[in-house]
């Protein structure tokens, strides 16, 4: 099926458009994630949200630049994508399906995104909690790399390469509503409103709600994105202030197919190739989607216990419902997996301000999460008829909850023109015990019953494994004259181990019960948690109409998770995941602007990044030489560039990025070419007109050269592939979205 066409006119206007401006608009500032204390009156000050005292190496978009740089989809990873050495690619223009990576990690499922401080879902659902907010409201988003301080950051899967915070919108003082209403290509609909109750006394509530709605661009299917969220916050008498958030969000959508390398390599030809709509094939559409439903409780308790002293409680809640169904690698089954799971802890810390200079935080994470299920089930169809027909059990197993318990302490000193971060962070991680069953024979598709019927397979079990970590910070920052801060940081980090070595196991289990080798043996050698030593130099120049913003980072990373092809009698049975590699990643970020008059800021972020392994790679007597080879999927070179223009109430904002070539086979047999990419945002703001408080018009462009592209690349690289071969996607065709905003 060829991709559907749109409009070659309006394309036309597009690329005229992009050619004649000139001029940008000013968020690449806010993307660059500065604060300045200096009061500035050009557009530097305007856009930019850069802390300069802070000993981190940080980025900070506020809710100019979430609306400007987001785009036409609600993803966070879309919305951060503009920042050095962020990397965000997808198959469709609304931010289904993406992929993340900081700094080369595969960030994808690894959960790191936090919304106020605390955890939010990982592991295979992990990608789709990009999509779980209205970025409506979230008032700024966060992003920490390398080393990360002690008392933030907190993550079930770890902290490396780095953190995503989301803040959200509290609800306001005042009565408001805003509407929100989007159209674009492909169908595209999105409908958000949010009311405001005001301070009713003392008491402030908001409740949002928003429905989504596109077709796939190529091929038969969609996606239909439901959400609500209630806020409540409340001062008692300076004494406790108490927040409330709750939220539930429903998430189907038809996936795109991942094309292999051959078929990639030959775009032209595959592009618009995608699951068919015959159902009696296991590449039928309809068999392969995501169903989802996530619900949360975001309480949080600021206990003021003196003037300069405070005790923070915030616990939370997660709930994630729902399924995947999806063609097996082999095409042989349509495969279902069962997502279930619950999600709970709390972020205590005790922050005192013991004198004006010092500072401390001390406090205490405690964490508990079940893999999908219970029972974690992936179960075997086949098409027969015009339906699905259950073929036998993939996967049967039960298992116990991963347990963090984490104490922590930050102090903070600082002068004049010195700050100072030391802290540490002690980990104890459990993982959850394992028993897999053997369901040979049994037909019954009530998990419950087949657990009764079966018997636990020992060649299937594995034992909790307890991972302890020092986790220690220590960073400095020096604030040369106005001007200049200069900054470093040292910290370690870590990633949990890859649970895919359990998968893999199961689907190739016959072959390893004939050798005798159980999950067990595997579980003991090759499941190892991942750590990273992270080094960070930068320096922070800010004046009137310049910022300047270099950064050199080192990070040594062992046991990084990798996926190596496992051979019997010279043929390869399985690509198996081990925490056996050994890696460095060096490089370069740079994040930079100039005001040349009041109403122009250029802007450009660059990074570069050396990512290899220093090793080569073994597992199970199989060697592969990979020393000194670029890790998977990381680009040397990433540059994204462009200009914001202010015109009377108008807005324009050209900008580009350019990725150099990737790898996606740990060989690099697969090489992936460089791309070029263009997209435009203009829109229109006006306050207080007619009866209206604001109203808000934009148009965003994305692809707008049309250009055909590999975007996403899912490859077994990381502790949280769930795939055994690399598979790649392409990138959406040009997109328009015109959304108009109003305030009451």
């Amino acid at each position: 099926m060829k991709p559907k066409e749109e409009n070659m006119k309006k394309k036309l206007i597009a690329v005229g458009l992009f050619c004649c401006l000139i001029t940008q608009k000013s968020y690449a500032l806010e993307l660059s994630g500065i604060t300045v204390e200096a009061s500035k009156k050009s557009m530097v000050n305007d856009y930019t949200k850069i802390l300069d005292t802070q000993t981190t190496t940080q980025y900070n978009l506020d809710t100019k630049a979430i609306k400007t740089f987001s785009g036409s989809n609600n993803s966070v990873f879309n919305a951060i994508n503009i920042i050095p050495s962020v990397n965000a690619q997808g198959p469709d223009a609304y931010g289904n399906d993406e992929t993340l990576r900081l700094r080369g990690i595969d960030s994808t499922k690894a959960g790191i995104i936090n919304i106020n401080g605390v955890p939010t879902p990982n592991g295979p659902t992990g990608n789709l909690t990009s999509n779980v907010f209205d970025l409506e409201n979230i008032q700024d988003i966060s992003v920490y790399d390398g080393a990360i301080k002690p008392n933030i950051g907190f993550n079930s899967f770890g902290d490396f390469p780095g953190i995503i915070d989301l803040t959200i919108k509290k609800p306001s003082d005042k009565l408001d509503a805003i509407i929100n209403q989007s159209f674009g290509s492909y169908d595209y609909s999105k409908s958000f409103v949010r009311l405001d109750s005001g301070n009713i006394n003392g008491f402030r509530t908001f409740i949002s709600s928003s429905l989504a709605y596109a077709n796939k661009w190529k091929g038969d299917g969609n996606f239909v994105r439901k959400n609500v969220m209630f806020g409540l916050t409340k001062n008692f008498d300076n004494l406790l202030n108490f927040e409330l958030y709750l939220g539930y969000n429903s998430d189907f959508h038809n996936t795109y197919l991942g094309l292999n390398y051959s078929q990639a390599s030959n775009i032209n030809k595959n592009y618009a190739l995608d699951y068919n709509n015959n159902p009696n094939s296991p590449l039928y559409y309809n068999y392969n989607y995501v169903n989802t439903r996530d619900y949360f409780v975001l309480p949080s308790f600021t206990i003021n216990t003196s003037n300069t002293s405070k005790l923070v409680l915030k616990p939370y809640y997660w709930s994630v419902r729902g399924h995947n169904y999806y063609t097996s690698n082999n095409s042989q089954f349509v495969q279902k997996f069962l997502y279930n799971s619950n999600i709970f802890g709390i972020v205590s810390s005790f922050d005192w301000d013991i004198t004006k200079n010092y500072k401390i935080s001390a406090g205490y994470w405690f964490h508990k999460q079940q893999m999908p299920g219970p029972p974690y089930a992936i179960e075997n169809f086949v098409p027969k008829n015009n339906t699905l027909v259950f073929k036998q059990w993939g996967i049967l197993a039960d298992h116990s909850y991963h347990t963090i318990n984490s104490p922590f302490i930050n102090i903070e000193a600082k002068t004049k023109k010195i700050k100072v971060d030391a802290g540490l962070k002690y980990l104890m991680y459990k993982t959850a015990q394992i028993n897999g069953y053997n369901t040979y024979g049994i037909t019954t598709q009530d998990a419950n019953q087949v657990i009764s019927l079966a018997k636990k397979d020992q060649f299937e079990t594995a034992n909790a494994k307890l991972f302890r970590q020092y986790l220690p910070y220590i960073g400095i920052n020096y604030q040369l004259n106005d001007y200049i801060n200069l900054y470093a940081n040292y910290g370690k980090s870590f990633q949990a181990p890859n649970f895919n070595l359990w998968p893999s196991f199961a689907q190739n289990k016959v072959v390893f019960e004939k050798k005798g080798i159980t999950l067990q043996s595997l579980w003991d050698k090759y499941f190892k948690m991942t750590t990273a030593d992270n080094f960070d130099i930068g320096l922070r120049y800010n004046n009137n109409n310049v910022y300047f913003y270099p950064t050199v980072f080192y990070s040594d990373v062992k046991n990084i998770g990798t996926y190596a092809p496992i051979k019997v009698n010279n043929n390869t049975i399985a690509e198996m995941p081990a925490n056996t590699a050994k890696a460095k990643s060096y490089g370069f970020e740079l994040a930079a602007g100039y005001t040349p008059f009041k109403d122009l800021l250029i802007f450009a972020d660059y990074s570069y990044n050396r990512f290899y392994y220093t090793q080569n790679v073994s597992f199970m007597n199989n060697y592969y030489d990979v020393k000194g080879k670029q890790i998977i999927n990381v680009p040397k070179n990433i540059l994204k560039a462009g200009f914001t223009y202010k015109f009377d109430h108008f807005s324009f904002t050209p900008y580009f990025s350019y990725m150099s070539k990737r790898y996606g086979d740990l060989m690099h047999t697969q090489e992936v070419p460089s791309v070029f990419l263009a997209n435009l945002n203009i829109s229109y703001e006006q306050k207080n007109l007619w009866k209206l408080k604001e109203i808000l018009f934009s148009l965003d462009f994305t692809n707008l050269l049309n250009r055909r592209y590999i975007s996403a690349i899912n490859a077994p690289d990381s502790n949280f592939s769930m795939y055994s071969q690399t598979t790649y996607q392409v990138g959406a065709p040009f997109s328009v979205v015109a959304s108009l905003s109003v305030k009451f």
